[in-house]
């Protein structure tokens, strides 16, 4: 199953909070911006996947759009752990985290959302369904505190 296109969706939705609106450098924030991703495949599945990027939606979408997505067509969705490996080479000089880490989770997860939808299974049942005690992973962000 190949991937045929790589797409970055920017959403903006009012923030609506029942106290003040929480300040970014100085600015107050009044939006909550996102950035979802779809991959599609010569299958006709589509999967969606989620940038997590504290504000950063340009930067992240134009990552996507410029050195992910051209990189990704044309490529095997369903070896995710390939493409995960390579997009994490392809990023090498991007850096490891902030936008560049953010882009490559949200195909990440799209693939994973493909690999569901094409066994016809939940996600934790290709994980293991519950009986694994741990499950390798990566963080995009700092460590806190």
């Amino acid at each position: 199953m190949k991937i045929t296109a790589v797409e970055p969706i920017a959403l903006s939705l009012p923030m609506l909070l029942d106290a003040d609106q929480p300040m970014q450098s100085g600015v107050a924030r009044t939006t909550v911006d996102m950035l979802l991703v779809r991959v599609d495949t010569d299958a006709g599945i589509s999967g969606w996947g989620e940038a997590f990027d504290l504000r950063a939606v340009p930067g992240t979408k134009a990552i996507i759009e410029t050195m992910l997505a051209p990189f990704c067509i044309g490529r095997d969705a369903t070896d995710i752990t390939g493409m995960h490996y390579a997009l994490e080479r392809s990023l090498l000089v991007s850096g490891r985290n902030g936008p560049a880490r953010w882009a490559q989770s949200a195909i990440d997860i799209a693939l994973w959302d493909i690999a569901g939808k094409a066994a016809g299974l939940p996600l934790h049942r290709l994980l293991g369904s519950g009986g694994r005690t741990s499950l390798p992973a990566y963080a995009s962000l700092l460590r806190y505190g």
